[in-house]
């Protein structure tokens, strides 16, 4: 088999899919085997996993916000949180998520996270509305709820009181009002 010299377009094409395309698909499109696409990667230097420098998986913002990956996913999926989706080799792929993006996000909602688990600058560049935030939110061991704590917020809730209002009255955070009401809804069910 005579040994092709890469055009200029063929290499522009890798570096601009490498990561965004399966191996397979890269060679197909380029009419070349998946050992000589691998190899060119090796030799031009690219990553083909993680090549969005700055930017975090997944699993990394998961890490920093100190919560579950399931917990990002769903905000991706259901709560507008901006990704960009990139394959490796083989099938795996990985959600990448640019700082910028996750603050932005996160500034229309706060009610999702919990401001104090996330260290100061662990996700640069951090506005500075997060320390606001963060200092609202100081980390509080838990305190089991008291029967007449449960009673106000069931009619606070009822009457159309947001969370964060009824979290400010009863001395608890906005998400812990949240889930607890959540947790009986689903006992009741």
């Amino acid at each position: 088999m005579k040994k092709r010299t890469w055009t200029y377009e063929e290499i522009e094409f890798l570096k601009d899919n490498v990561g965004r395309m399966k191996i397979s698909t890269i060679a197909n499109h380029l009419r070349r085997t998946e050992t000589a696409v691998e190899l060119k990667i090796k030799r031009l230097g690219l990553s083909n996993t993680k090549s969005f420098t700055g930017q975090l998986t997944m699993h990394e913002l998961a890490t920093l916000l100190k919560i579950d990956p399931k917990s990002v996913k769903l905000w991706i999926d259901n709560h507008g949180l901006r990704y960009t989706k990139k394959a490796t080799r083989n099938t795996r792929k990985f959600y990448f998520i640019k700082p910028e993006d996750f603050w932005d996000w996160a500034k229309r909602n706060k009610s999702r996270i919990d401001f104090s688990k996330i260290e100061k600058n662990a996700i640069v560049p951090e506005p500075c509305w997060v320390e606001g935030e963060r200092s609202k939110q100081k980390r509080v061991n838990y305190r089991a709820w008291t029967t007449v704590e449960i009673n106000s917020m069931i009619e606070l809730v009822a009457t159309g009181t947001p969370f964060s209002d009824i979290g400010k009255r009863l001395n608890r955070s906005p998400i812990s009002i949240q889930r607890k009401y959540q947790r009986m809804n689903k006992a009741v069910k």
